[in-house]
């Protein structure tokens, strides 16, 4: 640090996110940061070149307030785009009476390469109201963006250092060798150290009693009594340990090794495509959704050109999907409303997936969020004494249309019902050359993947490794993971998400088993000749990091082989959102698709029940519809991509 170099002060007109910097205001401060932002340029001048380059450093900084004074090592650097002088947070009731538009004073030289330190004043109103009147007078009409800054060349700079003492001398070096090294004590770093990762993994047991694995074992658990949640959690090591031990011996873990730069190296130039939907209500008109909206998200990694995205946008209102007798949205009366919605979020989300395959013909890759392939039983006719009460209503001619694009104008009778219509949706994914898989993060509360799991192992395989005859602990897996008949309903069933979580290591997933989603023995009999035709898909489970639940992958047969590049593809876009193991895709076509929360603010909401309201009472049917359709939402999808207001 040169010996000649020049002084500043720094005057900051606090604001609200300012004040998580005290103890006294955490609480009810409007940003939880706890620091105090500096303007880039201004951090520019306190900052050596080298310093301000690198991100910050930790300055020796003393600050004090009234009597109080505090000095201690504070980071002062780069948090995303601003500059942030903090650390840890000042205690002291005196703190309460600093508020916004009080001023914050740094003194220091400029061009700090971290050795020199640095004063940090506060003057507040409520504590010297004289000495905080002449600040203001000073700044008044100077200031900008909340900051201002006077070098010791001007003629202000005199009067500004009676309110903030000169930063003490950095310590000197000692005057002579020691005769013994001193001990080094290693810097404390501005954020937690991550722990190193343990040399070996942790076993079952030691899982099970980790934090995170110990909150979702009380989530899932947490109504039974003592004794019995200590039962389940031996239950659940036992039979991870074992599962385990089976799946390593008959090759069934894939182990996906970590490489971004390999593996965008490998996509780049693919086209790679997300879908996923969202759901609109109205509060005051009930709560069954009345819209579904569905957004597809292309991207080509590497592409640097403004076609590198496109979005794809696909809105339907509920009551238009199904075909009324006389026209117009349909009113019928069938009983199970809540299998109308969700055929309806079926089949627009899949036809979110057929849009995109069909006007972007050469996506490599597309990724639905969601199963691949529903249960379909329910959305059938109601059926009493053998004869159909209410029928289940067939897709109207525009939702054909929407739904399977020109093919889909030809259908009538009961190929426009849903379940013809969605099979036929299938099949189009299925057959196009793009490879399709379904992406599902919530944890599931079935064990369907374990029981198929357990049922495609060959005895002869695990026969060397099991404590009882393949056949004898099977059938004792099987009943201790579902235990339906348990007299004293303690057991809990234990799911696919909770013991693949404990089985699988960070980078592992399962190989693909097949799951029959549509078994004939649910099937409605006049509708066994479409449901035994819907494909069946592999199901696997893949685990990002060691925090996270593992993520459900579902895939259509013809994709089997290559598992392995699906698994990769997921795993590192999962590793690219902090903190939230998910696809990133995914993400940002969820944020897409997502229905604007104004549709659901009571103001608007008001506003719109007052309308419906009043074309109900004149029997104005053709403003009841207009009024609905604009409920849906606005042409102006684009604006919803995350990100297009900070380009």
């Amino acid at each position: 640090m040169a010996g000649d170099a020049k002084e500043l002060i720094v005057i900051r007109s606090l604001t609200s996110s300012d004040l998580g910097l005290f103890a006294a205001h955490r609480n009810s401060a409007s940003s939880k940061q706890r620091a105090v932002n500096i303007n880039s340029k201004i951090a520019e001048r306190l900052l050596s070149p080298e310093i301000y380059q690198a991100g910050g450093t930790t300055l020796d900084c003393v600050c004090t307030l009234g009597d109080f004074s505090d000095r201690s090592a504070r980071y002062f650097g780069k948090i995303h785009k601003n500059w942030r002088l903090g650390g840890s947070k000042l205690e002291g009731q005196i703190f309460s009476r600093v508020d916004s538009v009080d001023f914050a004073l740094i003194r220091s030289i400029e061009g700090n390469d971290g050795t020199a330190p640095v004063s940090l004043t506060f003057i507040a109103r409520d504590i010297d109201p004289a000495a905080h009147a002449r600040l203001a007078a000073l700044v008044e009409g100077r200031i900008s963006q909340s900051m201002i800054v006077f070098d010791e060349d001007q003629e202000d700079f005199g009067a500004l250092a009676a309110y903030v003492d000169a930063p003490p001398k950095p310590p000197q070096p000692p005057t002579r060798v020691p005769k013994f090294e001193p001990v080094r004590v290693a810097e404390v770093a501005p954020m937690p150290t991550p722990v190193k990762p343990s040399e070996r993994p942790l076993t079952i047991r030691e899982k099970l009693r980790s934090s995170h694995f110990m909150e979702q074992m009380l989530r899932v658990s947490g109504d039974l009594s003592a004794p019995a949640q200590l039962q389940f959690m031996d239950t659940v090591e036992q039979l991870a340990s074992q599962l385990r031990t089976v799946l390593l011996k008959t090759g069934r873990i894939i182990t996906i090794p970590r490489n971004h730069a390999g593996l965008w190296r490998d996509v780049a130039g693919q086209k790679i495509g997300f879908v996923d939907g969202g759901m609109a209500n109205l509060s005051m008109l009930g709560s069954a959704p009345i819209a579904v909206r569905v957004g597809g998200y292309i991207v080509t990694p590497g592409d640097r050109t403004e076609g590198r995205e496109q979005f794809i946008p696909l809105k339907m209102l509920i009551s238009e999907l199904y075909a009324a007798p006389e026209g117009g949205v349909y009113n019928g009366a069938f009983p199970d409303l809540g299998a109308l919605r969700d055929a309806a979020r079926i089949s627009v989300e899949a036809a979110g997936g057929v849009r995109v395959i069909q006007e972007v013909p050469d996506v490599k890759w597309l990724f639905l969020h969601g199963a691949l392939i529903n249960p379909v039983s329910r959305y059938t006719d109601v059926m009493r004494d053998e004869r159909v009460r209410y029928p289940f209503p067939n897709f109207s001619p525009e939702a054909l249309s929407e739904l399977l694009g020109s093919e889909g104008e030809a259908r009538s009778g009961r190929d426009a019902n849903f379940l013809p219509v969605y099979l036929r949706q299938l099949e189009l994914l299925q057959r196009s050359e793009a490879v399709v898989c379904g992406v599902v993060e919530r944890e599931s509360h079935t064990s369907s993947a374990i029981r198929s799991l357990i049922e495609s192992l060959d005895d002869d395989d695990i026969r060397s490794v099991l404590p009882l005859p393949p056949a004898i602990w099977k059938d004792w897996f099987l009943t201790t993971i579902d235990p339906r008949d348990d007299g004293d309903g303690e057991d809990q069933r234990i799911t696919d998400s909770l013991l693949f979580r404990c089985v699988l290591e960070p980078g592992e997933a399962l190989v693909p088993v097949i799951i029959d989603r549509n078994e004939m023995r649910r099937a409605p009999r006049a509708w066994h000749d479409v449901i035994e035709r819907f494909p069946k898909p592999r199901i696997s489970f893949l685990k990002p990091t060691e925090w996270s639940p593992p993520i459900r992958l579902e895939i259509f047969e013809k994709d089997a082989a290559r598992f392995t590049e699906v698994a990769t593809l997921i795993l590192h876009s999962a590793l690219l959102l902090p903190r939230y193991a998910f696809p990133v895709g995914l993400d940002i076509v969820d944020k897409f698709a997502k229905i604007p929360n104004w549709m659901s603010r009571p103001v608007n909401t008001n506003t719109a029940v007052q309308a419906l309201k009043g074309a109900l009472e004149r029997g104005d049917t053709r403003l009841f519809d207009t009024l609905r359709r604009i409920m849906c939402g606005s042409k102006r999808e684009w604006l919803l991509r995350p990100g297009a207001f900070n380009q």
